[in-house]
């Protein structure tokens, strides 16, 4: 017979659903090689990278919005430079 407590807890057997007891495993047992799983947040880590690596292609392809509107403002400024340009080379001569 196990060993009785003292008090109420020798009368009350109490089975915890919630509980995991931690169970040792053997050297022989683990497998080094299986997958290990990822935390929520290693995986929205992990999503975020690819999502911003994704973004950067399409942009240097200028495939976004915000690439064209780079590209657009960039043209803009070397018309005027070159507007600029041409007005300087007219006052010299």
């Amino acid at each position: 017979q196990p060993k009785r407590k003292g008090g109420i807890e020798g009368l009350i057997e109490i089975e915890n659903p919630n509980r995991v007891s931690q169970k040792s495993k053997k050297v022989a047992e683990i497998d080094v090689n299986a997958p290990k799983e990822l935390s929520r947040r290693e995986r929205e880590e992990i999503e975020k990278q690819k999502a911003k690596e994704r973004y950067m292609k399409l942009h240097l392809e200028g495939k976004t919005e915000q690439a064209r509107a780079d590209l657009a403002r960039l043209a803009i400024i070397k018309k005027q430079r070159e507007d600029a340009a041409r007005k300087r080379e007219e006052l010299r001569k």
